[in-house]
């Protein structure tokens, strides 16, 4: 699945284009390792497959290996990873899952 089929999805390729989108702090940032092409996952577990809101601080600590992913909705992020990852094989950050859930709280 290439991230160019779905509009408001884009792969973040260089730091500059990274830390622009986090200076932006508009939509959501994945992180992680993603299956080959083939459909296999890697043999060693990634420390992290993260879904991040963009002003995340925790996203200051990201590794340069691992391939990070923009999204302008939470609905177009996990239909993507859920499709892309697998269900079981992302999870939010600790820190956004709490304002995530929060903010749904609060909702009227």
């Amino acid at each position: 699945m290439l991230t160019q089929q779905y509009p408001g999805v884009r792969k973040l390729e260089t730091p500059g284009e990274f830390s622009e989108t986090r200076l932006e702090a508009i939509g959501f940032i994945f992180h992680g390792t993603l299956a080959d092409s083939n459909g296999k996952r890697h043999a060693s577990r990634s420390p992290s497959n993260l879904l991040h809101f963009a002003r995340c601080s925790k996203l200051e600590r990201v590794g340069e290996g691992e391939t990070k992913i923009w999204f302008r909705s939470i609905r177009l992020a996990l239909k993507y990873l859920d499709e892309l990852v697998g269900h079981r094989h992302w999870k939010w950050c600790k820190v956004c899952e709490r304002e995530i859930t929060q903010r749904i709280l609060d909702e009227p």
